[in-house]
C-alpha cells in the first residue's frame, strides 16, 4: 500500500505527521523484513515541489516501526519506533485496513 499526503489538501494531517515523526525513538535492534512494509508514506508539498517525508512503515501490536531513507535509495535507511496511539492516528489518516 502506498499513500501520498499533500500539504495543499490536508495541512493539519501533515502537521500531525511531523509531530509524530519528530517524537519517534531510534531502534536499538536490527530491522527485519525491510522489503515488505505495510505502507509506504510520502508527504509532499506541491507548492514547493518538494518531498517532505518519504518513509516506510510496519505496524505491530506495540505501535509501528518507521523506516526513513538516509541516502538516495532504500539500501541505506534508519529505523525508529512510535507508540500505539501515534500508529492508530496514522492508520486512520491513511485508511489502513489490516
Amino acid at each position: 500500500m502506498a499513500k501520498v499526503i499533500k500539504d495543499t489538501e490536508n495541512q493539519s494531517a501533515v502537521d500531525n505527521f511531523f509531530m509524530i515523526y519528530s517524537s519517534k525513538e531510534r531502534m536499538t535492534q536490527d530491522m527485519k523484513q525491510v522489503e515488505k512494509p505495510d505502507v509506504h508514506i510520502k508527504i509532499i508539498s506541491p507548492k514547493r515541489s518538494a518531498v517532505l517525508i518519504d518513509s516506510r512503515m510496519w505496524f505491530s501490536s506495540e505501535g509501528a516501526v518507521i523506516g526513513i531513507r538516509s541516502g538516495e535509495s532504500w539500501k541505506r535507511a534508519d529505523y525508529f519506533t512510535i507508540g500505539k496511539r501515534d500508529a492508530a492516528y496514522i492508520k486512520e489518516q491513511i485508511d489502513y485496513k489490516s
